[in-house]
């Protein structure tokens, strides 16, 4: 890793003359990023019989005053934060699902110091999860990684979450999230109805797993979007907007 570190920090001195000496106000650091999207990459693992796989979508957000600083330079620093994450995977043996891509922009809601790293699949995790019993031999080659516990996981499982229609027939509707698959769409019997004609019978639908809230698109036929993403599978975080059809519901962690 320290290798793939320092090639990012020869790359942001030879393009950006100067740049470790112009300090943001901040204080942020590219190479900082580069580390969160490592530690996401890690967090969003998903193990396999024969692969391990890891997300291909990593968005950054910076505050306005850091991405301002950033822009002139930001297609360059994505392309090369994006070959910082394959390289990664490489090196640790992980399949990306997807083409990899990092992306920046600025959030509002980010103040000094501060910045947000996220990382999902847009694409669908191939069915390669291990049978229900396999015996100690099948698994001699298999590389198994223990998610250790952490203060967010243990956040998450233990908060109510909401679902609240900010837009479209439904709008108002406000549905409390469990533990409980979440169905919607326009079917009635969904856990979620929408009147929107522009959803599938079965559009979506939510599950919690690991202590996350994660969304699903059940094949729809006009696509299931997350903050402007069309997505497959995306681990939900406070204030994202989910888009079915013409309807968009707001998820947030109270």
């Amino acid at each position: 890793m320290m290798k793939i570190v320092r090639n990012l920090e020869n790359f942001f001195e030879k393009y950006i003359e100067g740049f470790f000496n112009k300090k943001f106000e901040s204080g942020l650091q590219p190479v900082e990023i580069a580390k969160y999207l490592l530690r996401d990459m890690e967090d969003q693992r998903s193990i396999g019989i024969s692969h391990i796989y890891v997300p291909n979508l990593y968005q950054v957000y910076l505050n306005k005053e850091d991405y301002e600083h950033l822009s002139p330079y930001s297609k360059a620093i994505q392309q090369e934060l994006t070959q910082y994450v394959k390289d990664e995977a490489r090196e640790r043996g992980y399949t990306i699902v997807g083409k990899p891509v990092v992306q920046i922009s600025s959030s509002d809601e980010l103040g000094n110091n501060k910045f947000k790293v996220a990382c999902n699949f847009t694409e669908p995790i191939p069915n390669d999860s291990p049978p229900e019993s396999v015996s100690p031999e099948e698994l001699s080659d298999t590389r198994v990684f223990t998610k250790l516990p952490n203060e967010s996981n243990k956040l998450h499982s233990s908060i109510a979450s909401t679902l609240t229609v900010v837009e479209g027939l439904d709008a108002g509707e406000k549905f409390n999230l469990g533990t409980n698959r979440i169905n919607m769409g326009r079917r009635e019997s969904n856990e979620l109805p929408l009147a929107d004609l522009n959803t599938s019978r079965l559009h979506s639908y939510i599950v919690f797993e690991e202590n996350h809230h994660i969304l699903y698109d059940a094949k729809s036929l006009n696509g299931t979007y997350v903050n402007g993403h069309r997505v497959t599978r995306w681990r939900l975080r406070s204030g994202d907007r989910i888009r079915l059809g013409n309807t968009i519901i707001l998820y947030e962690v109270n």
